[in-house]
């Protein structure tokens, strides 16, 4: 069973050999700075080096998928959001949000999904599709992404005190991201990797996260799955308060935050579950830490092995390289 097989049956919910050990790209990078320095940088903006990346993480820390884009940056950009691309120490990230009225952005910034640097990741893409290695295409949450664009404070205090008008920009968001991922399917993903970082329980709170939060990404994931491609959801935070709501979602897995008890998550979860070696000790962890908490993982069913959210680009590519073996070896069994 190759890696593109495994990771594909796991999310039709077929048997496998063993959990798949992916890092899908995307907010949930592996793109750490020992990868960056190796292809020379431009990873974000630069169309060679972001499939030369993409394939060192494969090889190097051993990651049985390809993802593409690196960060969550370039739907906002598109949208006027000022952006710094980073270097090969610090990820990109927002500098400047748009100043427009909701209203404004809605009628000024119809971006073209196939432009820029959104343009850049398609053709990465085409270029990465193979028939061996699963193609993993990375689109930012609804929530993440309006947040990126406007004020985040504004936006979320606008939640409550004009929710017709919250939900309608949302809605135009939406649309614009599944444009997106619907492209990234033409090109040739066979995954749709969505993270909303901002879409917490503790954050949103359970009561919006079912009215902001479920019902666009049921939208989202079911145009997707009509095309015949599985959708991974990543949500950050301690989401045992949201975890119901996310069964309504029906993503074909769910990633969670390192926070989440994976034994609690399995239980009550419906849907594929994906996760969550914890970040931190992949960054400073010894070895014997980071097998025990990969372990941990693995013990609590988890169908996918993957970290719980973004590294740091200080991971060392030995730590994950750790995790990434001790997965394929299959000790743990």
């Amino acid at each position: 069973m190759n890696e593109k097989e495994r990771l594909l049956n796991v999310l039709k919910g077929d048997r496998v050999d063993r959990p798949p050990v992916i890092c899908p790209g995307g907010m949930m990078s592996a793109c750490v700075t020992e990868i960056s320095n190796q292809i020379g940088g431009g990873q974000h903006s630069d169309k060679a080096a972001m499939v030369k990346a993409a394939r060192k993480i494969n090889e190097l820390a051993g990651f049985e998928n390809y993802g593409v884009p690196f960060c969550l940056t370039a739907e906002a950009e598109a949208l006027g959001a000022n952006v710094n691309l980073g270097d090969n120490l610090v990820e990109p990230r927002i500098t400047q949000y748009n100043a427009q009225p909701l209203e404004g952005i809605m009628e000024n910034c119809q971006a073209d999904v196939t432009g820029g640097r959104m343009g850049t990741v398609l053709q990465a893409i085409r270029e990465l599709k193979n028939d061996r290695v699963p193609v993993i295409g990375n689109v930012s949450g609804h929530i993440s992404t309006a947040t990126s664009v406007v004020d985040p404070l504004e936006m979320l205090k606008m939640l409550r005190r004009d929710p017709e008008r919250s939900a309608r920009f949302l809605a135009f968001i939406n649309d614009y991201l599944l444009r997106y991922a619907l492209e990234m399917v033409r090109a040739g993903a066979d995954v749709i990797a969505i993270s909303d970082p901002t879409a917490t329980g503790e954050i949103l709170g359970p009561r919006n996260f079912r009215k902001f939060a479920v019902p666009f990404y049921q939208d989202l994931i079911q145009a997707l799955q009509r095309e015949g491609i599985p959708v991974i959801l990543h949500i950050c935070g301690n989401a045992q308060t949201i975890i119901e709501a996310l069964n309504e979602v029906k993503a074909n897995a769910v990633s969670f935050d390192s926070i989440v008890n994976m034994k609690f998550a399995r239980g009550a979860l419906k849907t594929g579950l994906m996760g969550n070696v914890n970040t931190q000790l992949l960054h400073t962890g010894e070895q014997e830490k980071i097998i025990a908490i990969t372990r941990h993982a693995l013990h609590s069913r988890v169908d996918i092995a993957a970290p719980a959210c973004g590294l740091s680009m200080a991971t060392p590519l030995s730590s994950l390289k750790v995790m990434t073996d001790y997965v394929k070896e299959g000790s743990y069994q």
